[in-house]
């Protein structure tokens, strides 16, 4: 997967609370046997007019867009962050809700309420897949959102390896600094674009080593 190190893009503002995973990705879309092509199917219940949504097996097709769907709006187009409401994710565990997400262009997602922001294997995933899940406190997360309602051209640069979000208002010179925290296993994994797999691959020679003289009553069933 790509490493994130320091990225800056414009903010998008999603402001509610317990979006769960069936809102990010409808059910119907689960039994789609690629792991691309959702980026369409985001919010899909949502982000179409009635009966606009697209078929599982035709994500490129669809009706015309939800007026008052906040991501619709103009100056949500392009956006690569994404600001949201408290516990998002929640729901059932389905990977799928992270790749919609991932695909529909955003690198970061900022919700507020350190270890309440996400719900816990939401975050597993997003980690997992090159997704950076921020928690800051509510007073921080209530800054920049307040800055994303008002400012149409809003940017950030969030650099993973200092552990910071900067605002950069339309205006021009860059605003407030807002630290956050990720756990080092998730922060030394993401800087190095690696999920779980390519960590433990890491140890390959190792492992292999070990293996080769290992008693053969505990090598693996068929090696």
């Amino acid at each position: 997967m790509d490493a994130f190190t320091i990225h800056r893009g414009k903010v998008a503002l999603l402001d509610w609370c317990d979006v769960n995973t069936d809102l990010i990705i409808p059910a119907r879309y689960l039994k789609r046997v690629e792991r691309t092509g959702y980026g369409p199917l985001l919010f899909a219940d949502k982000r179409y007019a009635p009966g606009g949504a697209p078929a599982p097996d035709d994500p490129e097709r669809h009706g015309p867009l939800a007026k008052d769907f906040p991501l619709n709006r103009p100056e949500a187009q392009g956006a690569t962050i994404l600001v949201v409401g408290r516990n998002f994710g929640c729901g059932s565990s389905r990977e799928h809700a992270v790749w919609a997400v991932q695909q529909a262009g955003y690198r970061a997602l900022i919700a507020p309420g350190k270890g309440e922001g996400f719900a816990d294997i939401f975050e597993g995933n997003a980690y997992n897949n090159g997704l950076l899940p921020i928690e800051l406190p509510e007073a921080d997360w209530q800054a920049i959102a307040e800055v994303a309602r008002t400012d149409s051209g809003l940017e950030a640069t969030i650099d993973l390896k200092a552990g910071t979000i900067t605002l950069h208002p339309s205006a021009g010179a860059a605003g407030p600094e807002f630290p956050f925290q990720v756990s080092e296993a998730d922060r030394h994994r993401l800087l190095n674009g690696l999920d779980a797999i390519g960590e433990t691959l890491q140890h390959d020679a190792r492992i292999s080593s070990y293996e080769a003289g290992a008693p053969a009553w505990a090598a693996a069933p068929g090696a």
